[in-house]
């Protein structure tokens, strides 16, 4: 008989559902500190990106917006080629490792005040974001199949700490990378996220023991099912990923169109002196966002299990719904702080305030439900390309953004604009009540031989 827990290739395999331990495997560890240094780069880049590109760089504010948009755009669609490169030839290891190289690069350059130099940054940065975007997540997913199997809460649990450790990076590099910009300058404040990008490498880098073993391209047998008919089987999932393509429209708005607003019509009180004492920057709002992330996690880990023990009153379709709803009510504020400020008058930083709240609270139902469940309804050989479909959404809605964002204070004033995006999220959340039950009823329907998981 053999042990509970047998080492393979220096990966501990538990073989008895009964040993099974209930803590987290050492490999999370990594995955959580590495991702939140990874992120603290990502998100401390871009939260002072606006405002350089405008006021460095010259930009018009609606082509700043533009390029922040096709940026962002970009680090969501290059995640298809990421999963093919990890699940095809390099396994999601080496193509972690060896794609965080440029993504290093392009973080020391971004600061150098040169258009043609930023833009190659900014593709480098894209480049490696979004190559490496995929692999992390669905790998500490295949680290709990192996070493937690039939663990999918413990699993679950996971992914919201991930999604933790991602905002716990960008809450203290949105606080704080304005504040040290205004105090030493542009190019100080973009060496810190070459900084962090560097420890995140060398962090995931020593963690290879820990993480599952990988099979690069799989072992083909006779359950298997053609790629067409797979697709077929989720044709419900990609139904849910296209509504949330209307969620990202509006979200993406928060680090470009919400910054001109505030820069224009809030009043923005002064930091604490052990903050610089300087009045709030219109881009350090933005820390409000992963800052509230922060409280609604752990929330949410001790809520669910409360009110829904067995998870079946609160599927994760019934939450996403609950999610665009919430979502829709960022915009439906802004539009009211746009309509307090029409004749130039200066509105009150507590509606911001308000419509980040509501805005992160759809963001946690609706992106962090999300995350686990693009892993969970994957067949177990397109974990990674699954995943990258999941992150494509968020590429669409930027390029949607990257147009409709030009028309806001040009061809649609301030509050018309808002009141739009309210207008999309809430037709968004409508469509998302009937998918979501045609979804429900796949997943009960669903043949075995598509290897997909009950979330």
């Amino acid at each position: 008989m053999a042990e509970p827990n047998e080492e393979l290739d220096g990966v501990s395999q538990p073989q008895s559902s009964d040993a099974v331990p209930n803590s987290h495997p050492t490999g999370f560890y990594f995955f959580f500190w590495g991702e939140f240094a990874e992120r603290c780069s990502y998100y401390g880049m871009r939260a002072i990106l606006f405002l350089y590109l405008k006021d460095k760089l010259n930009y018009e504010k609606d082509d700043a917006t533009e390029l922040i948009s096709y940026y962002k755009a970009a680090c969501y669609l290059l995640p298809l080629l990421g999963g093919f490169l990890a699940d095809r030839f390099f396994g999601k290891y080496w193509t972690i490792v060896g794609f965080s190289v440029p993504y290093v690069i392009g973080q020391c350059l971004v600061g150098v005040e040169n258009r043609s130099i930023v833009l190659f940054a900014l593709c480098l940065c894209a480049f490696g974001s979004g190559v490496i975007k995929p692999n992390i997540s669905s790998l500490m997913g295949q680290t709990y199949d192996q070493l937690r199997p039939g663990k999918e809460r413990l699993r679950a649990s996971a992914f919201l700490w991930f999604y933790f450790s991602i905002n716990v990076g960008s809450t203290l590099s949105m606080l704080l990378l304005p504040a040290i910009r205004d105090s030493f300058g542009f190019q100080i404040a973009f060496s810190i996220p070459a900084v962090f990008m560097a420890a995140a490498l060398l962090v995931f880098a020593l963690g290879k023991k820990h993480y599952a073993k990988e099979v690069i391209g799989g072992v083909r047998d006779e359950s298997d099912m053609p790629f067409f008919e797979q697709m077929k089987a989720l044709m419900p999932l990609f139904g849910v990923f296209a509504l949330m393509v209307f969620f990202w429209a509006v979200y993406e708005q928060n680090d470009n169109i919400w910054i001109a607003f505030i820069e224009s019509s809030v009043n923005r009180p002064e930091l604490p002196s052990w903050l610089g004492g300087k009045q709030i920057a219109p881009d350090q709002f933005q820390f409000l966002n992963p800052a509230l992330i922060l409280l609604l996690v752990p929330f949410s880990q001790w809520l669910w299990p409360r009110i829904d023990p067995k998870g079946t009153r609160f599927p994760a379709t019934t939450k996403m719904l609950i999610g665009f709803l919430f979502s829709a009510a960022a915009p439906a504020v802004m539009a009211g702080a746009a309509v307090s400020a029409k004749g130039g008058a200066m509105v009150s930083m507590m509606w911001i305030v308000v419509a980040y709240t509501v805005f992160t609270i759809g963001e946690v139902l609706v992106y962090g439900t999300g995350l686990d469940l693009s892993y969970s309804q994957a067949p177990k050989k397109m974990k990674g390309f699954i995943t990258a479909c999941f992150l494509l959404t968020d590429f669409i809605g930027n390029m949607i953004n990257s147009r409709f964002g030009k028309t806001y204070d040009r061809e649609l004033t301030p509050t018309n604009f808002f009141v739009i995006s309210m207008g999309i999220d809430l037709a968004a959340a409508v469509a998302f009540f009937f998918v979501g039950r045609k979804f429900n009823r796949s997943i009960v329907t669903s043949s075995p031989e598509v290897e997909m998981e009950k979330p």
